[in-house]
């Protein structure tokens, strides 16, 4: 079947080129992308679309200036928008230099659809391209999602990313560019088999079409089938989510102790995800552990980027981690002056003022007896072997008052306490407040705390 009529007929049923419409075609002069240039010029022409002609100079060969002159006087010849960009040769990574081209390219992409406020961008992946890319994520591991290999339709910048060529084998191309006299150059470096890729293009997957020569059919069948599959599971993914969000920020801890082992790693996973995480299986492993232990009500698991998941009693998210310390930071002081407001974190503000009379105070107040030597009080920030005096005359540390009190790890770390110029507690501010001595049992001073934001 000719591949004009049926690249044609892919454009109809898919809606690729309407009236109006602003299209930005990669083109990096390979056999591919000048085949796909072809086609879609044509598409244009017929139905009123605007092209765009984007090209990447990477500067990485010596015929790269070539292919960009041969691209300006083609797109010229045929009254085509020409957008070019240079990758300077004094910029590429020592290492990794093909992840650093890719996000290169697809970073200037993205500025051109944004400036054409293009709809489309096009690429010019191919069969050939898509078992290479599966059978290297599948010899490599990683998650089932990225057996999915290439996308044919994804979301991108501001409009759409499509891949109107996986349909169409190396050699389906090579044989219309032929047919149809379309001038195209090979990228020398796509001849060495240092590149994992290269090894399996010349190679593995040679050898797999000897055994079938369906094979690029079959992989993209199993694509298709596999993105089918994994669009349910995250529909049924996102509605397990949604019953066990809590009010405002977190997942309930319940809530997912509820649910079977394999949908408490889906939403594991989509979590992490939707916090553009890499998703580990000792992530996955040490969350869980942790979640499901009742033992510990409070914790977290670090994970990659400076982010944890963190869990409170019946509440665990994901957010900035902590670096979790028995002993608050000791220069993180604050005097409290006389009759004087004092600003303290997290909006609050602090007075001690001298009283003579003395009623009973509860919530942000706090009245007691203080000798000249105990001045001035200070707020600094909980250690969590500080201990506080109880009514029965026994003392208990901040630790565990915060664990009866059900303070979640994060408040624990920036709990503040009152304390006297010798140290001793007086008050684990919005907790509990320190029982003095009996001979301490006239009250001259009143410790006020109001919120100031």
């Amino acid at each position: 079947m000719d591949l004009k009529w049926q690249f044609n007929k892919l454009a109809a049923d898919a809606s690729w080129a309407q009236s109006g419409q602003t299209i930005i075609v990669a083109v990096s002069t390979g056999v591919d992308s000048m085949v796909l240039l072809d086609l879609m010029r044509q598409q244009a022409k017929n139905h009123h679309c605007h092209l765009i002609v984007a090209h990447v100079n990477h500067e990485l060969r010596r015929q790269s200036e070539q292919e960009q002159t041969y691209l300006e006087n083609y797109c010229a010849r045929y009254h085509l928008t020409l957008a070019v960009k240079h990758w300077p040769a004094a910029d590429h990574p020592a290492h990794g230099i093909e992840a650093a081209a890719r996000a290169f390219r697809y970073h200037f992409f993205s500025g051109l659809m944004i400036k054409y406020q293009a709809q489309t961008l096009m690429t010019a992946h191919h069969a050939d391209d898509q078992a290479e890319t599966i059978l290297m994520k599948l010899v490599r591991g990683g998650l089932l999602e990225q057996l999915q290999g290439i996308l044919r339709r994804q979301s991108f910048a501001s409009g759409q990313l499509v891949r109107p060529l996986l349909h169409f084998s190396k050699q389906q191309l090579t044989d219309y560019a032929c047919q149809h006299r379309i001038r195209w150059f090979e990228d020398e470096t796509n001849t060495s088999n240092t590149v994992f890729r290269n090894r399996l293009r010349h190679h593995v997957i040679p050898a797999l079409k000897r055994e079938n020569p369906e094979l690029l059919l079959h992989i993209q069948q199993y694509s298709e089938q596999l993105t089918q599959v994994l669009q349910l599971a995250e529909d049924r993914t996102n509605e397990l989510l949604a019953a066990i969000q809590l009010p405002g920020k977190g997942y309930s801890v319940s809530q997912w102790r509820m649910l079977n082992a394999v949908e408490q790693q889906a939403v594991l996973t989509a979590i992490m995800q939707r916090a553009d995480l890499p998703v580990r299986k000792s992530y996955l492993v040490e969350s869980s552990q942790l979640l499901v232990n009742r033992g510990k009500p409070s914790g977290q698991i670090n994970l990659a980027n400076g982010k944890a998941l963190k869990k409170a009693y019946d509440s665990f998210s994901i957010s900035d981690a902590l670096k979790v310390t028995e002993n608050g930071n000791p220069s993180s002081e604050i005097v409290v002056i006389s009759n004087q407001w004092v600003r303290l974190p997290h909006g609050q503000a602090i007075r001690l003022r001298p009283v003579t009379d003395f009623h009973a105070l509860g919530g942000a107040h706090m009245a007691l007896q203080l000798h000249a030597q105990e001045l001035p009080l200070r707020v600094r920030s909980a250690r969590m072997d500080d201990h506080l005096r109880l009514a029965s005359g026994g003392h208990k540390t901040v630790r565990r008052l915060l664990i009866d009190h059900k303070i979640g790890l994060e408040k624990r770390q920036s709990q503040l306490v009152v304390v006297t110029a010798q140290d001793e507690i007086l008050w684990l501010i919005g907790v509990q407040r320190s029982a003095r001595p009996s001979g301490y049992a006239k009250p001259n001073y009143e410790l006020d705390l109001k919120q100031t934001d």
